[in-house]
């Protein structure tokens, strides 16, 4: 197959994947407005589990079909850090709105989960060979029970009465649909895996790099196309539980390809300066949210300190995620190449 054609096609796989969650960002705003579930368990668990389809199909295919198990780590890191330089960086693109937005104090949970974590990734990462339980690591049922404890956490019927939207789609059109975008996906998924591990050969890239930059920005996407449609809507709440929400679903997607690595002698927690790298700045950009949560929620005045430190803190996990492109293509030190 000719170079061009597969560049041709990942950037076809990345379109049907924006379009889709565009989709998905309409279906889920609606679903939030006209259902009595809580906008905080619509984003952190509807939502970012269906956006978050693409870091599951593109893990596992990177353990079973393509033989890859440093994608894995790369995906999944690689996406959580994009996953909150996007939120950061929509947070930024809509000021105007954003200066009156509220958010779930569900979310404090979460980012506190998220950096428990990340700290099991660490433990994964430095001494998993050391915590071996057969085919798998140890680490990774640890991470199962922190999500499950997460989901009992959260609340599950609106916390106040649903926002109006002006859409004449019934809730049962707009849930049905809802599940025909997350078909689609898987396929997508898939596809996509493949080609990011012919686009890593064509251009001698790291897998745990490539992982990072093409799967983990590619399955970003519909994260970041259906937070547009929400914020573009107002709803920085459920948003911001679809970013928080599917960064604290995808630690779990390293449970299911360490479970399903069984006759593959794989390792999912995978040590190389780029994985260590993504972890240290994925823990700072969830501070950094979190201060932001801190900040909008705490006090009382939308005035222009409130809103100044706020986006301060978004600003951070985008520059961390420039930043980390930077190490590692060695712009920047090249101690990472």
């Amino acid at each position: 197959m000719p170079d061009f054609v597969v560049y041709i096609l990942y950037a076809v796989t990345v379109g049907v994947v924006v379009f889709l969650s565009m989709k998905l960002g309409k279906y889920v705003d609606i679903i939030d407005a006209k259902s009595n579930i809580s906008g905080a368990f619509i984003g952190a668990v509807m939502l970012a589990a269906v956006t978050s389809l693409p870091e599951l199909f593109t893990s596992l295919s990177a353990v079973w079909i393509v033989g890859e198990s440093s994608f894995v780590i790369g995906n999944i890191l690689g996406s959580n850090l994009i996953n909150l330089a996007f939120m950061g960086a929509i947070m930024l693109a809509f000021t105007k709105k954003f200066k009156f937005a509220k958010f779930s104090k569900s979310y404090y949970a979460s980012l506190f989960v998220g950096m428990g974590m990340y700290a099991l990734v660490a433990l994964g990462l430095f001494l998993g060979q050391y915590l071996r339980i057969g085919w798998f690591t140890a680490v990774s049922p640890l991470i199962l029970v922190l999500y499950v404890l997460f989901l009992k956490k959260l609340p599950k019927s609106a916390e106040s009465e649903g926002e109006k939207v002006e859409d004449d789609m019934t809730l049962r059109t707009a849930v049905i649909r809802f599940i025909i975008c997350a078909v689609l996906l898987i396929g997508t998924s898939i596809a996509m895996t493949y080609l990011t591990d012919i686009v890593a050969e064509l251009l001698k890239l790291g897998k745990t790099f490539a992982g990072a930059l093409f799967l983990g920005i590619a399955t970003s996407l519909p994260e970041l196309i259906s937070s547009i449609t929400l914020c573009a809507r107002g709803n920085f709440n459920a948003s911001a539980g679809n970013f928080i929400g599917s960064n604290v679903f995808n630690f779990t997607i390293l449970f299911v390809a360490d479970m399903f690595s069984f006759g593959k002698a794989a390792n999912v927690y995978v040590l190389n300066p780029e994985s260590v790298c993504l972890l240290i700045f994925g823990e700072i950009a969830v501070i950094a949210a979190f201060c932001m949560l801190c900040i909008k929620n705490r006090t009382k005045s939308n005035g222009v300190g409130t809103l100044i430190g706020a986006q301060v803190c978004n600003a951070v996990p985008p520059v961390l995620y420039v930043l980390f492109l930077l190490l590692t293509t060695g712009v920047i030190g090249g101690f990472l190449i």
